[in-house]
């Protein structure tokens, strides 16, 4: 079931990005590094406070995860223009319910409760994630500092 997230998902939300961090480490992949230190945790209550964070939950067990964020200094220093737009971060699926769409089904229901135009970005030379954006609907705005940045206009 889809819902928003509340500080009661702070542990698990936390444990399910440390996870995925550590297996895109595993698999040789530098991104989400950051998250394998301690203040990743400080992204999460950043999230969970500042934003809107949807959950994915089976069986009382938060399975997904995908937090829309006022724009943070990461966000500006990719944008020229940050303001006015809504930040998507940290989409992430446990790994057990791979093969089920769980990260397609999170994106398509927080696009569909988010008013703002939604802004994006995943590095620039991971095909998959540059060919799954825009399939939601996400346009190409060019790369910056070796990210790929994508919009979807409201």
């Amino acid at each position: 079931m889809f819902r928003l997230a509340t500080l009661d998902d702070f542990s698990a939300i936390d444990q399910l990005i440390v996870k995925k961090a550590k297996e895109f480490q595993t698999a040789g992949k530098s991104q989400w590094v950051k998250y394998l230190e301690p203040s990743r945790s400080d992204y999460v209550r950043h999230d969970l406070t500042k934003g809107t964070v949807f959950v994915y939950e089976r069986d009382n067990h938060v399975v997904g995860a995908v937090s829309l964020i006022p724009p943070t200094d990461w966000d500006h220093n990719l944008w020229d223009d940050a303001d006015g737009a809504v930040y998507l971060h940290r989409l992430v699926t446990d790994s057990n319910v791979k093969g089920e769409r769980i990260g397609e089904r999170l994106m398509q229901h927080a696009l569909a409760n988010t008013p703002s135009t939604i802004r994006l970005d995943c590095v620039a030379d991971n095909a998959f994630l540059n060919n799954y954006y825009p399939r939601f609907g996400f346009r190409y705005m060019g790369e910056r500092n070796g990210f790929s940045l994508f919009e979807k206009q409201a």
